[in-house]
């Protein structure tokens, strides 16, 4: 992200563009806090302990953030730039960042039994 602020604000006019485009959906992508939330209530019901109600908000306040900051970015971009450009981009890095997030988040690699699953996935994500 860090260096897609940068090339926001001192890249080339391609490289402004690309990373206006691709910082809305690498935001976006990193909604695992939902999940997460989830799991603590999930965990807390069970178990019959006390809600830990500051992580919750925390999660909550997180997801929340990270949704509406990268559709402030895709608004953003999509006033400079072609909709369609802005669209296709927010998409494609929501995609990639999700599935990374995922496959850190979710241990997602461990479920692939066969070697062809592990030539699929990526070909998956980029067509």
């Amino acid at each position: 992200m860090i260096f897609l602020i940068a090339m926001i604000h001192k890249g080339s006019s391609v490289m402004r563009r690309f990373a206006w485009g691709v910082s809305g959906g690498s935001i976006t992508g990193l909604q695992n806090f939902l999940k997460d939330f989830l799991t603590v209530l999930h965990s807390a019901k069970v178990e019959n302990t006390q809600l830990p109600v500051l992580l919750l908000f925390l999660f909550w306040l997180c997801g929340a953030l990270s949704a509406f900051g990268g559709l402030l970015f895709l608004t953003a971009c999509m006033k400079r730039y072609d909709a369609t450009y802005s669209a296709c981009m927010f998409v494609v890095s929501f995609v990639i960042s999700a599935s990374i997030m995922a496959a850190v988040h979710y241990d997602t690699f461990s479920n692939l039994e066969k070697t062809i699953n592990y030539v699929m996935y990526p070909v998956g994500l980029c067509t």
